[in-house]
């Protein structure tokens, strides 16, 4: 042989050995998690749904040895590639899921998602975890038989591998209510999608698993715009524990599993999770078509409100007479409903002036009182009033489906109170026509007085029962107590030490004080260090004065008394004060009745002012006590002064 035909010999044998070497390479490199797409179906005749297999199972608690020869054929919908489903797939077919449990890991490199497997159940057995079914091998060292994984070594006697790239279509569940927590429920394992979810506020800080190991798994709360929650739970093993949940609103596809009644949700992975929405309670959206009050209740009971569809009105309830989470809202059609915000309370406070979103929610009855329930998505628009419908008792009855949860005033009724329990106290309420109950909550701390010339409130319902509901004590005049103070001046900080007018600054503001002073003697009357003492005269008025306003006040109370000074003879003579209001900014006034105190001690003075929430208030209050021979007044003093709103 020559040298070149030496030479070309070994330069071809060089490339085959090349060749060979790259294709033998290219062949161990394979990838495990890119499975051979060339897989087909066996021709294996199924012979049992999920359904009928999770049948064989009636009793949770309890494990069922399957000894017919069947096959079972599912989509798997869940594999081990996150992390997040530990040693076991979910498979699901046309009549439901279920859970396999496999004694091994990275089975995904077997079974992956969208992989169609079938498996002979004989010689398997069927039990449950929390009350969801579960396919697994008999264990026979306990008596009973349990259930544990299926052995590594026995995958292929029992599971047959069949195509890839099967898609299931998750099914969206529209009605919440048909996620059930029962033993044959068809959605258990499968792959489901729930659309406006988000995570609860007091989650938004968590990422989905613990990424210290410091506990196993992590469960998040998430609740849709209609109120209905269900728990997310992650393990902290997973690939993606260490993320932030987001905090957005939107869809999430996921296994849904239970345990022990718990609803639960289990993502594959975080691309699961499409929470780009804006959040529910986060406000009302701009393509609301906005119908009246009354056009809703026409709708009737167990009415599915429209999409798209919002409210507009006038908060007529205080919270503080209210379940939590209820408001009454009237609108300028003169009717009104009840609102129900399960979970995000939006703190709405009396006058306020909101929109809401009712889009998708049900109108119902609750003890017979209209109302639409599961409320997310309001927002206050500003502030307003209504005006109360002048009626009778009677007419409340007449009309009683036409006015609940609108405002109404009573005339000249008389007030007993009948009974009490853990909230509050029931009041009979009777007119010339007749009587009808008011339920005063302990938390509004209004104690309602044996009669009034007014009685003002809103109708309710309560099991078909008509009632009338305060919201202050404004409503009822003379009423005791309740009410926020939005500002009290207790006369702690200012000087004045002598009766010459003028202004002091004190810690609500400037007052003008009229032949008055700040008193600090052992004599004084007072809460603390000091107190405003009133004098004046026959030719001049002694009083405190406001200079500025506090908007929306609809009542005032304080404490007056007369001073234990020397006033001779006439220490036994009447001790009163009066207030006057003005709602222009002190250019015309309104003078209420006078209170009638005793000398040494304090009386508390309660007056109403028929102030709207928008309305700018400002007060004086005056001596009005006997006018003695040395032509000045008997003294006063007056302390703690509050504002209610």
């Amino acid at each position: 042989m020559s040298i070149m035909k030496y030479k070309q010999f070994n330069w071809l044998a060089a490339l085959l050995l090349t060749i060979a070497t790259v294709t033998i390479i290219s062949a161990c490199n394979k990838k495990f998690d890119e499975p051979d797409t060339n897989f087909v179906d066996p021709g294996i005749p199924v012979t049992m749904t999920l359904k009928e297999l999770k049948a064989l199972l009636p009793t949770a608690g309890s494990v069922v040895e399957i000894t017919d020869d069947k096959v079972i054929s599912g989509i798997v919908v869940a594999d081990d590639r996150s992390g997040n489903f530990y040693k076991s797939l979910s498979i699901q077919d046309e009549t439901g899921g279920v859970s396999v449990r496999l004694d091994g890991t990275n089975v995904f490199n077997m079974y992956p998602v969208g992989r169609r497997i079938y498996i002979k159940v004989k010689g398997l057995c069927v039990g449950d975890y929390g009350g969801m079914i579960q396919l697994g091998a008999i264990n026979t060292s306990t008596t009973p038989i349990s259930q544990t994984p299926i052995p590594q070594n026995l995958f292929d006697k029992y599971i047959v591998k069949g195509s890839f790239g099967n898609n299931i279509t998750p099914r969206v569940i529209t009605n919440f209510a048909d996620l059930k927590t029962t033993l044959q429920d068809s959605f258990q394992n499968t792959l489901i999608q729930l659309k406006n979810f988000q995570v609860t506020a007091g989650d938004t800080s968590k990422t989905y698993g613990d990424p210290s190991l410091a506990v196993s798994a992590v469960n998040i709360n998430l609740q849709n715009c209609s109120g209905n929650s269900i728990i997310l739970r992650s393990s902290s093993y997973a690939n993606f524990a260490g993320i932030n949940v987001p905090k957005g609103k939107g869809t999430i596809t996921a296994i849904y599993t239970f345990f022990n009644g718990t609803k639960q949700l289990v993502i594959r992975d975080t691309s699961d999770v499409q929470f780009n929405g804006t959040r529910c309670g986060s406000g009302v959206g701009s393509n609301l078509t906005y119908k009246t009050i009354q056009e809703i209740r026409a709708l009737g009971n167990g009415a599915v409100i429209g999409s798209d569809i919002g409210i507009k009105g006038i908060i007529v309830s205080n919270t503080q007479n209210e379940a939590v989470g209820n408001y009454r809202i009237q609108d300028a059609s003169g009717y009104g409903i009840q609102l129900r915000f399960p979970s995000m309370n939006p703190n709405f406070a009396l006058n306020d002036s909101v929109k809401v979103d009712v889009s998708g929610l049900t109108v119902s009855l609750f003890n017979g009182d209209l109302q639409i329930n599961n409320v997310m998505n309001s927002e206050k628009a500003g502030t307003g009033s209504v005006v109360p419908r002048n009626t009778t008792v009677s007419d409340i009855g007449a009309h009683l489906n036409d006015w609940a949860s609108t405002v109404v005033t009573l005339n000249n009724v008389t007030i007993a109170q009948t009974s009490t329990n853990s909230t509050g106290i029931n009041y009979d309420v009777t007119d010339a026509t007749g009587t009808i109950i008011s339920f005063v909550r302990t938390a509004l701390g209004v104690s309602l007085p044996a009669t009034a010339s007014t009685f003002t409130g809103y109708v309710s319902i309560y099991n078909g029962t008509p009632q009338i509901t305060i919201r202050t004590a404004a409503d009822v005049p003379n009423s005791g107590g309740g009410g926020t103070p939005s500002d009290t001046e207790n006369f702690e900080t200012g000087t004045k030490t002598g009766y010459t007018d003028g202004a002091v600054t004190l810690s609500t503001g400037s007052w003008y004080f009229g032949d008055s002073m700040l008193g600090t003697d052992a004599n004084d009357l007072k809460n603390g260090a000091q107190s405003a003492r009133l004098r004046g005269g026959s030719t001049k008025d002694g009083f405190i004065r406001m200079e500025f306003d506090i908007t929306g006040v609809q009542q005032v109370k304080f404490k007056f008394g007369g001073t234990n000074f020397n006033e001779g003879s006439d220490d036994s003579q009447e001790y009163s004060v009066q207030l006057k209001y003005s709602k222009d900014g002190g250019t015309t006034w309104t003078t209420l009745s006078k209170t009638i105190g005793v000398r040494g001690s304090f009386t508390n003075a309660t007056y109403s002012i028929p102030a709207t929430a928008t309305d700018n208030v400002r007060i004086q209050i005056e001596n009005t006590s006997f006018l003695r021979s040395t032509n000045n007044r008997l003294r006063v003093n007056v302390d703690d002064v509050e504002f209610i709103k």
